[in-house]
């Protein structure tokens, strides 16, 4: 998700607020793969990590 998306407002019902969901990998502690974004007041699911793998399938 781009700096533009994660900054516009929720579609359903306007909020700015979101949460980023993460899988801590157990091999690297410092490093996660994305779960999802959910916008904090509605729960409307803005990307789930299928979404994330099919962009970068596209963009090989």
């Amino acid at each position: 998700m781009k700096l533009e998306e994660m900054l516009a407002k929720c579609p359903k019902c306007g909020s700015k607020d979101k949460t980023i969901q993460r899988k801590m990998l157990d091999e690297q502690k410092a490093h996660a793969e994305l779960k999802c974004i959910i916008c904090d007041e509605c729960g409307h699911i803005f990307e789930t990590k299928e979404d994330e793998e099919k962009r970068e399938e596209n963009k090989s």
